[in-house]
Parts: C-alpha cells; structure tokens; sequence
C-alpha cells in the first residue's frame, strides 16, 4: 500500500502528466511573451504614475504602490513566509525521523522533496542562476519606467542588469512553493489548502509586478518553474515508492 500513501500525499503534483503539462506551459509562456511582449509593458503600465521630467525630456515617474505604508509591509511579510515554513517543516521531519530512527514514513519523504525543492527551485535554479546571470533590467531600470536601460523581452540574456535581475521573480518561486507544502496536507483539507496556496502566492505575485520589481512573464515563469521542481522531485519520489512496494510484493508472493 506504500504507493497509495506516497501519491496521497503528493496529489496532485506528482506524476509524468503534470511535468509535461507543466514544461509545455514554460515554453508557451516564453513564447507568447516574445510574441506579444508588449503585454509585459502593458500590465506594469498599470501600476506607474508617470511625471513630465522638463530637464531632461525623459519619462519619469514611479511605482506608487512600492512605497505604500499598507503593502510595503505586506509584501516584507509575504517575503518571508515561505522560507520560515520550509524551515520549520524541515526542522519538524528531522525530529520525526530522529525520534523513529527512521525516514519510511511517506509524509517524510515527501516532506523532504518540498523542502529540496524550495532549495533547488528558488534558491538556485531562480536566484543563483537565472536572477544572477540572464541581465533582464526590472521595469523600474528601464526607460519606459523612468531607467536607464531598454526593455528585454522575457528570456533574452543581456549585460544591461549586473545581480539580482528581473528574471526570473525569486518571490513568486518561493511563494508557488506554497503548493508543495499544501501537498503535505490531509485529503479532505487538500483542496482548501491548494486553492489558499494559490491565493496566496499570487497575490504575492501580483505585489512584485505592481511594485515595479518584475514583469507579469517574470512572475508566472518564476512560478512555473518552482511548480516544476517540486513535480519532478515529487515524481522521483513516488516512482521510487512503487518500486519498492513492487519488490515487497514479489518477495511475499514467492
């Protein structure tokens, strides 16, 4: 029964069908916004109060919301919320596991992919490889929001940003991440917890575009790819316990 338990506690992110689902998404996403990329330049516009810069003929202005009183501390909050309950779901398996002396349980393990899909996802993949290397400026660097360098459409490496760039959103990475941790959750709770993971996360999401900090394709990349890191670790994990129990099963038999 030990793959039964496995798959209840990763549904619905583990499996062959939503990796593929979900790497067809992250190529039609890149696409559709080299194809259409001024929809990236649309959505940011929706957030930017722009003023008329008389000295230098430029476009000026800012992003109001980036420094509001209300949401500036929101986002701080929302910032930190994934990687302290990463931190605290680790720390809660390594006590279970020390205390059985054992990592059978299923919630353990697949406590364990979330947890290394939070590291792999948006700590390296998001912010030391792509965040570090691909030079995407942030809305408010370009001069279409009052920066100094021109818009990059999603995926296109350039040198215009040196660290910590546009793409992908670290942020919605780690939030997406949320996703994972509602996998851990009972059954009959599990469609509440996925559907207040999403809300969550996207509205963190949206706090990041509206800030001026990313653009709309930095966001849901940054999400899809986090989704993505969990499903294939969720995927190894379950096939893993299926071949296990098929083993059991073969030993009981003969």
């Amino acid at each position: 029964m030990t793959p039964f338990l496995e798959d209840d506690y990763l549904w619905p992110c583990a499996g062959r069908r939503p990796a593929i689902v979900l790497i067809a998404l992250i190529a039609g996403t890149l696409l559709f916004f080299n194809v259409f990329p001024w929809i990236d330049i649309a959505v940011s516009e929706l957030f930017f109060k722009e003023r008329v810069c008389v000295a230098t003929g430029k476009i000026c202005g800012t992003f109001p919301l980036s420094s509001s009183p209300v949401f500036g501390p929101i986002r701080q909050l929302l910032q930190v919320t994934p990687v302290t309950l990463a931190v605290l779901l680790l720390l809660a398996i390594t006590w279970r596991v020390v205390a059985r002396r054992s990592l059978a349980h299923p919630f353990d393990r697949a406590g364990l992919a979330a947890v290394a899909s939070m590291v792999i996802g948006a700590g390296l993949l998001v912010n030391l490889v792509l965040k570090e290397h691909w030079g995407r400026p942030r809305p408010y660097m370009t001069d279409l929001f009052g920066g100094p360098y021109p818009f990059v459409p999603a995926g296109h490496i350039t040198d215009y940003c040196a660290t910590n760039c546009s793409f992908v959103s670290g942020e919605a990475a780690s939030s997406f991440w949320l996703v994972a941790l509602a996998t851990l959750t009972p059954r009959a709770y599990r469609n509440w917890a996925l559907a207040a993971a999403f809300t969550v996360a996207t509205g963190t999401s949206l706090l990041r575009v509206a800030f001026g900090g990313h653009y709309l394709s930095d966001v849901i990349l940054g999400a899809l790819l986090s989704l993505l890191i969990f499903t294939l670790l969720a995927t190894g994990i379950r096939m893993l316990a299926q071949q296990k129990a098929h083993r059991s099963a073969g030993q009981i038999g003969s």
